[in-house]
């Protein structure tokens, strides 16, 4: 019989995390589970340590790749692999408290209009300070309306990690979209499916980085042309995810929507102008000031 959950662990040079996350994923209480690796083209002994585990535990399957493929299409990859009822993503830097899954699932079952679920989140940063997640708070109602709240602000992507309904999650991912926030895109596509809940304690430890990390990403591989439109495109990160947006909500959803994402766009763009120009910084005063003005979503 097919285990009810896939959980599908995303690692590329892993190698001094993977065994405290790996270890902790399968010391989940809910054991009726596969844990499917998809190893990102790994250079540094992580494929290894993958096969060590795989060649000991029957729930673990390893699947390298022989080159490095996009983070996105890792992400696909291997969701579009479950074939299970329950699914969800795993990062090779975080860990599991031993009831993560089971909280989610028993939630999961005991509400059939559910699509997701997920616990309380902490983050750890290099510096060892902690705070909580704020984006995992639970998100009820009608379409329009679990979009537009959770487009108020996408918070920090937490419920990203979350436990999701398999086919839901999958009719919410769309082939060949790789691009800046393609995470937000997805799960806002899920609220379409269904409302997401939260289980009020915490069950998972997140590896918190700055936000200057996906811009270095997004300035790195950002082809800037030497003309005002190649500038324009540069400083509006989210305009592709805008536009993927508005093709895929139905129109009574990105109405719905439509000014959280004009908002969306201009702190994105601030906050970028204020990592590569510190010298813009006050328009971040400028950007939370905006932030407040937004009501519908806790601060």
């Amino acid at each position: 019989m097919a285990p009810r959950l896939t959980i599908g662990l995303i690692i590329y040079n892993g190698a001094t995390s993977a065994r405290t996350c790996i270890d902790s994923l399968l010391s989940q209480s809910f054991t009726d589970f596969e844990l499917l690796i998809f190893d990102n083209g790994s250079t540094d002994g992580t494929s290894e340590i993958c096969e060590e585990y795989a060649s000991r535990d029957s729930r673990v399957r390893h699947v390298r790749h022989p080159e490095t493929v996009p983070q996105s299409v890792n992400f696909r990859g291997v969701l579009m692999a479950a074939q299970t009822q329950y699914f969800m993503w795993a990062a090779d830097d975080d860990v599991w408290g031993p009831k993560f899954a089971e909280l989610c699932i028993s939630e999961l079952d005991r509400h059939p209009n559910a699509v997701a679920c997920c616990t309380k989140v902490i983050f750890r940063y290099p510096d060892g300070s902690e705070r909580p997640a704020r984006g995992t708070f639970p998100i009820r109602g009608n379409a329009d309306h679990r979009v537009s709240t959770y487009l108020t602000n996408p918070r920090d992507s937490a419920r990203l990690y979350g436990v999701y309904r398999t086919a839901a999650l999958q009719a919410s991912y769309p082939e060949g979209i790789s691009m800046f926030a393609y995470d937000w895109l997805v799960v806002a596509l899920s609220m379409l499916q269904g409302d997401h809940l939260e289980v009020d304690e915490f069950q998972l430890l997140r590896s918190g980085h700055a936000p200057g990390k996906y811009f270095e990403k997004y300035d790195r591989h950002f082809v800037r042309e030497k003309n005002l439109t190649g500038l324009l495109s540069w400083a509006l990160p989210l305009l592709p995810f805008s536009k993927e947006l508005k093709k895929r909500l139905p129109n009574s959803s990105w109405g719905a929507s439509y000014w959280r994402v004009v908002r969306l766009n201009l702190l994105q763009t601030l906050l970028l102008l204020k990592w590569k120009f510190p010298a813009l910084s006050f328009l971040f005063s400028i950007a939370k000031r905006a932030d407040r003005t937004f009501a519908g979503q806790p601060k």
